[in-house]
């Protein structure tokens, strides 16, 4: 690995030495692109970019890749998904060209039903899989347009923009890397991938095409990092079979699978080693059975339709005979596998024979939800199999150290951008980068709503910064939970609620009655009567008020919150959410 290394870095050398003297581009010198990170610069999902072309300071065009969406925080109570901020481009909506994806996974395309309606009739492209998964969200939705699918020898002209294709080998079909070729110079947008020899759709990457783009010169590249802390190169999908099969001889009753439903390839090799093992497949899960159905359709998976029953006929069937592919790999509250593992589904029980395969590691963030399942499905005695105790049931998607070296010396750009991973990532890549010849200032780690420009004889600056919130999806809202609804979710979660209802005389002001306090996981209501009656006491006294006065009602809920609050604090030393309520009489 050392001698790669050493010869990479000499290889990369001597091309930054030609491209120190290189024109990128044919603009007179008022021309720049900006790159500005709505999401994926930092973190791990969420991901949007946009790339802008100005002439003399002025936007002329602008091309967006991938729309996707990212996933709450242990915090963020109640909150379903969160997708990028899109308020940047509200003024600037007539000078969107296009939208581009690079593949099809929720954290690329899941945030398009939500955010197309604000950017107006943008015509969008994509390899033929992700446009088929992006579509199949909006047709769950009133939106009519429709994203184009393209072939890999396919190019998109978007205004300044010109936009093609390469395949790379991820852990979905049609993920592809984008050229971006601008007035100002080349960039390449390498999204999620590694360098998958023995590909299970036997299609690899377009290695040549790589090099191609890299002999003409490319200014900056934006490259996944996620993997940048893992050693040598990432090992190939095959490898998930041997262990499949394993799990499979040694399971007397179900088999459950569950993985990415979007991880189509691994599916079908479930699939095919279940058909060598007598077994017959039922899909559980609306997203597994879509994306089965579109997939199948596209000729991406191929099966007897004899092999698969329906749910409701499991019952007449014997359990050693059944596999059974299951959505809720990420430990999902509402999935089928949840229901399964908490005794909730109709059709499927587990028991001490069945075996339980979960062939993905969780998100960033969703490592409580899936351990909590692994211990739910235990307690039904049934045998469980997941990446933490078997090495080889998952094999990440994304590329190790040796595979982002690979490409990086491929390319060999002047600038690079480590993209789709958190800040420990990002700077493991640096690090990488530098040992093939890079120096600390041709690694640019923006994050997100920071504003790199780029030009032809300046090296990349941040110009400006654009303010992102978490835009918070919560059931059908979108936006409607911001910071101070996920402010009272929270202290509502760790502190308890007080309400407190107060009948007040509308003409005097005075109250008819004592106050009535209700909590809920604030004390335990039957141990503290004379907490709460001392708590009835300071809110009549703090609403002493003088007769013939004008009744202020915001003051008066104000005041009760107060006196109470400070009352609680002192003698419990929590503070609970406290939701003063005033009846009229």
């Amino acid at each position: 690995m050392k001698k790669m290394y050493l010869h990479n870095q000499a290889r990369n050398a001597a091309r930054r030495t030609i491209f120190e003297g290189k024109s990128f581009g044919s603009s007179s010198g008022k021309g720049a692109v900006r790159i500005v990170p709505l999401g994926g610069s930092g973190n791990v999902t969420k991901n949007m970019y946009v790339y802008e072309y100005r002439y003399d300071g002025k936007i002329r065009d602008i091309l967006i890749v991938d729309c996707g969406i990212g996933f709450p925080d242990a915090e963020m109570f109640g909150v379903d998904l969160i997708i990028p901020d899109v308020r940047y481009l509200m003024d600037k909506k007539d000078k969107i060209r296009a939208l581009v994806f690079t593949h099809g996974h929720d954290d690329h395309i899941g945030g398009l039903p939500y955010i197309y309606p604000k950017l107006g009739k943008v015509p969008m492209y994509g390899p033929t899989l992700a446009a088929a998964f992006a579509n199949l969200k909006l047709k769950e939705t009133p939106i009519r347009d429709r994203v184009r699918p393209m072939r890999f020898d396919s190019v998109v002209e978007a205004g300044a923009f010109r936009v093609s294709f390469i395949r790379l080998t991820h852990s979905i079909p049609d993920t592809s890397h984008l050229v971006i070729e601008t007035p100002v110079g080349i960039f390449y947008h390498g999204s999620d991938f590694k360098f998958d020899p023995t590909p299970l759709d036997d299609k690899p990457s377009e290695i040549g095409k790589i090099n191609a783009v890299g002999k003409r010169g490319v200014l900056c590249m934006l490259s996944d990092s996620l993997g940048s802390e893992r050693p040598g190169f990432t090992p190939s999908e095959q490898i998930i079979g041997e262990t499949i099969e394993k799990e499979l001889r040694l399971s007397h009753g179900k088999v459950l699978f569950t993985t990415q439903s979007s991880n189509i390839s691994r599916i079908q090799l479930a699939i095919e080693l279940a058909q060598k093992h007598g077994r017959k497949i039922a899909f559980l899960g609306r997203s597994i059975d879509k994306n089965v159905e579109e997939s199948v359709k596209l000729r991406y998976m191929k099966f007897p339709r004899d092999v698969i029953i329906n749910d409701r006929d499991l019952k007449r069937m014997p359990a050693n005979k059944q596999f059974l592919v299951v959505a809720g790999a990420q430990g999902q509250p509402s999935s089928n596998l949840s229901r399964i593992a908490n005794d909730a589904h109709k059709m499927i029980k587990l028991n001490d024979t069945d075996t339980v395969i979960i062939s993905a590691d969780p998100i960033p963030g969703r490592e409580n939800d899936v351990n909590k399942l692994i211990d739910q499905i235990y307690r039904h005695g049934a045998r469980v199999s997941y990446s933490d105790i078997m090495e080889d049931l998952h094999v990440s998607g994304h590329g190790s150290s040796g595979d982002m070296m690979l490409l990086l010396s491929a390319v060999g750009p002047k600038y690079v951008w480590p993209i789709g991973g958190t800040y420990k990532h990002l700077m493991q890549y640096r690090r990488l980068a530098e040992d093939l010849g890079y120096n600390k200032r041709s690694v640019i780690i923006p994050e997100d709503g920071e504003v790199m420009e780029f030009t032809e004889h300046a090296p990349p600056r941040v110009v400006d910064r654009v303010t992102l919130e978490h835009i918070m999806i919560d059931g059908l809202g979108i936006g409607d939970v911001g910071n101070v609804v996920l402010r009272d979710r929270q202290t509502i979660a760790l502190e308890g609620i007080v309400v407190v209802v107060v009948p007040i005389e509308e003409a005097t002001g005075r109250m008819t009655s004592a106050p009535e306090i209700i909590t809920r996981g604030f004390v335990y209501v039957k141990g503290s009567q004379q907490l709460l009656a001392r708590a009835a006491d300071v809110v009549s006294h703090a609403l002493t008020l003088k007769k013939g006065r004008i009744i202020d009602w915001q003051y008066v809920r104000k005041r009760i919150e107060e006196s109470l609050k400070e009352y609680l604090l002192k003698e419990t030393g929590r503070s609970p959410l406290i939701v003063p309520v005033i009846l009229e009489v």
